[in-house]
C-alpha cells in the first residue's frame, strides 16, 4: 500500500526490512500511523530492535480512520498495539493514548513519563475494515522507564490469618519457682524458754499435797 506513496517511502522501508511489515500482513482491522521522510531520519540511525519495537508501536490493532478520529472524545482512549503481542512490552510501552485537544487528536505512548506531541495530519489511505494509513506529525516517543524490580529469592509474603485468628502462636506457660510460692502459714513452734513451766507447778502442788496429810495426820494424833 505504502508503494504508492513516495513521502513515506523511508518509513515503508524499514517495516520491510525489520519484517514488521508482514506482521502486520496477518492482521485483521489495523492502522498504521506513518511519518513522512522528514520525520524519521532520527528513527533510521538507531539499532534494528529499537527501530522494529518503535515500528511495532505504529501499528494499532484496530481499525480507525479519518471518520472515527474526528469522533474521538476528549477523554483518552486507549489503543492496543503491535508492540504489546510481543511479550516485551513494560510499564504500559504497549499501548498508547488518542486523545482530543481543541480541534486536534494527538497520539502518544501510555508509558509514564511518555511524551503526548504526536499529531493527527490526515487520512493516507483505507481498505474498511481492514487497514487504515493515518499520518502523524512526528514519530511517538516511549519514555524509557527501568522495569519493575524482582527478587526471586525474596520470601513470598505471609497470607493473613483469618478473623479471629490473627493472634500470636501461644506461648509456654511461665515457669513458677519456688520463690514465687507464697509461703504457707507454717504451724507455730513453741520453745521450751516460752512454753509455761509445767513441772514446777506440779511439784509445788504435790508438796502441798504432803504438807496437808502430815498436818492432818498431827491433828489426828492430838485428839488421840
Amino acid at each position: 500500500i505504502l508503494g504508492s506513496f513516495s513521502d513515506y517511502s523511508t518509513f515503508n522501508d524499514l517495516l520491510t526490512q525489520t519484517g514488521v511489515a508482514s506482521e502486520i500482513n496477518d492482521k485483521k482491522s489495523v492502522t498504521v500511523l506513518v511519518v513522512s521522510n522528514s520525520q524519521i531520519s532520527g528513527l533510521s540511525s538507531q539499532p534494528k530492535d529499537t527501530i522494529k519495537k518503535m515500528l511495532s508501536i505504529h501499528v494499532v490493532l484496530d481499525y480507525y480512520d479519518k471518520a472515527k478520529v474526528d469522533k474521538v472524545p476528549s477523554k483518552p482512549l486507549t489503543l492496543t498495539t503491535l508492540y504489546q503481542q510481543s511479550g516485551k512490552a513494560q510499564n504500559q510501552q504497549g499501548f498508547l493514548t488518542m486523545t482530543r485537544v481543541g480541534k486536534q487528536v494527538s497520539f502518544g505512548s501510555a508509558a509514564p513519563g511518555s511524551s503526548h506531541d504526536s499529531i493527527f495530519v490526515k487520512q493516507v489511505t483505507t481498505q474498511p475494515y481492514d487497514i487504515s494509513v493515518l499520518e502523524i506529525s512526528n514519530v511517538i516517543n516511549v519514555a524509557i522507564t527501568s522495569s519493575p524490580s524482582y527478587a526471586p529469592n525474596a520470601s513470598p509474603p505471609r497470607k493473613a490469618l483469618a478473623p479471629g485468628l490473627n493472634k500470636s502462636p501461644l506461648a509456654s506457660p511461665p515457669k513458677t519457682t519456688r520463690s514465687d510460692i507464697p509461703a504457707a502459714d507454717a504451724p507455730s513452734t513453741t520453745t521450751d524458754s516460752d512454753a509455761p513451766d509445767n513441772t514446777s507447778a506440779a511439784s509445788i502442788a504435790s508438796a502441798s499435797a504432803i504438807l496437808f496429810i502430815f498436818a492432818s495426820a498431827c491433828f489426828m494424833l492430838t485428839m488421840i
